[in-house]
Order: C-alpha cells, then sequence, then structure tokens
C-alpha cells in the first residue's frame, strides 16, 4: 500500500509504502492507526476539509482497502 500526503498534511508526515497494517481494513481504521503513529498527523487529520482518495479516485465515504491501494490524504489547499 502507498500512503500519500499532501499540503499541510505533508508538512507533518512523510510518504510510506507498507502492507496492510494489522487491523486496518478501511480508510477509517487507516486514518485512526496512522493517528496513533503521530499525533501531530492526528490533530490535522482531525480538522475538518481534508479528503482523501483511494487510487487516484476522491471518496466521501469508509472504503475497504487492500495491500495494492494508493491512499491519499489531502488537505483542503492541496489542489486534486
Amino acid at each position: 500500500m502507498e500512503i500519500l500526503f499532501f499540503g499541510r498534511l505533508g508538512d507533518v508526515s512523510a510518504n510510506m509504502s507498507c502492507g496492510l497494517p494489522k487491523g486496518v481494513s478501511d480508510t477509517d481504521s487507516l486514518s485512526s492507526w496512522l493517528s496513533e503513529k503521530n499525533e501531530t498527523l492526528a490533530a490535522e487529520l482531525a480538522k475538518a476539509g481534508n479528503r482523501i482518495a483511494v487510487n487516484k479516485t476522491i471518496i466521501t465515504q469508509n472504503t475497504l482497502l487492500t495491500d495494492k491501494d494508493e491512499v491519499a490524504f489531502m488537505s483542503p489547499l492541496s489542489g486534486g
């Protein structure tokens, strides 16, 4: 899985490549897992207006994930 961060989210976390973490099966649980690993990122993820894209498609609801997915976290002013 590729996890990308853009805008202010990219300022507080580096992009990463990893297998699907244990206990993570969807975008909600991935956000929680990332928040547990990085307190500063957790504060940014909690702010309104962030978007998530899975495989280059912006999602509006919790989405199931696999090891092969690309997940991008974007702050409101990061383009897209």
